[in-house]
């Protein structure tokens, strides 16, 4: 996920108003209290403290929620600068398979399709460990969705138009994901096979 400039500035503003708006009105409060008690009307029903709980427990909700969206800003910086030294990878949808931009393969796209066993298809999509790579996924016919569960990748997959998003892997293995778009009589049978391998181990080879 990239976060722009326009954002940011956002959340600064948000943040400067959860700041401003509860000090201005505690000094008003203030100032009513111990300077304006003479013109104030007290009711009997009236309580202080419900008054000082809906205007500060308010205020302290909205600084707590700043503050969580800063370090998430913070945290983005990192992704940022990852999804800049990420490779990209083409996925392609198709009825009912997917075709990968080629990493290990001979060159050029390359389709996956399923074989005999139900989640497995004969070639699978090869990615390095700790190397960020960032998917960028459209479709040829219909909408099919690119959904990878383990990694909390789901992605439409849309005739004409291109969705991303950035993946760090963070462990070996072999994973399955699935199209979760209703997208015809095949769709169950167009499984996402990613096998995430150490390239420095050269545990791609073969």
């Amino acid at each position: 996920m990239l976060f722009s400039g326009n954002y940011y500035d956002l959340i600064i503003y948000t943040y400067f108003l959860s700041l401003v708006i509860p000090a201005w009105v505690f000094i008003m409060v203030g100032f009513q209290i111990f300077f304006g008690y003479r013109c104030v009307l007290k009711l009997n029903s009236e309580s202080f403290w419900a008054e000082f709980g809906w205007t500060f427990i308010p205020y302290i909700l909205v600084f707590f929620m700043c503050y969580l969206n800063m370090q998430f800003i913070g945290e983005g910086e990192d992704l940022f600068d990852a999804s800049h030294k990420a490779q990209v990878i083409k996925v392609v949808g198709h009825q009912w398979y997917w075709s990968y931009d080629d990493w290990y393969f001979d060159g050029g796209f390359y389709d996956s399709i399923i074989t005999d066993f139900v989640g497995d298809v004969d070639k699978p999509l090869r990615v390095g460990y700790g190397k960020p790579c960032k998917f960028v996924v459209t479709s040829v016919d219909v909408i099919h969705s690119f959904a990878l569960p383990d990694f909390s990748i789901k992605l439409d997959a849309i005739p004409g138009r291109l969705t991303s998003q950035l993946l760090l892997p963070d462990r070996c293995g072999v994973f399955v994901g699935y199209c979760s778009e209703l997208c015809g009589a095949g769709h169950a049978y167009m499984p996402i096979v990613v096998e995430i391998v150490d390239l420095d181990n050269g545990s791609h080879k073969g």
